[in-house]
């Protein structure tokens, strides 16, 4: 089982974006970096080690819009 797989939900932890709420929508193992969106967030790439996984998954934005920390 993948740690940060597409689907799961995500605090970035590092950068201007700090504290957001992401889902990842795809992953590339090989160079570390997982494109993620949110709510309020366009869909970029960043680096995994700058995401902060939590034990839920989604399947698109407006579940992730439904998601109280």
């Amino acid at each position: 089982m993948k740690i940060i797989d597409v689907g799961r939900v995500c605090i970035i932890k590092r950068g201007q974006d700090f504290g957001r709420l992401v889902m990842v929508s795809s992953v590339d193992s090989k160079s570390n970096m997982v494109e993620v969106e949110g709510a309020k967030l366009k869909k970029r790439k960043i680096n995994m080690l700058h995401l902060w996984p939590m034990d839920k998954e989604v399947k698109s934005v407006e579940e992730l819009k439904k998601i109280k920390l």
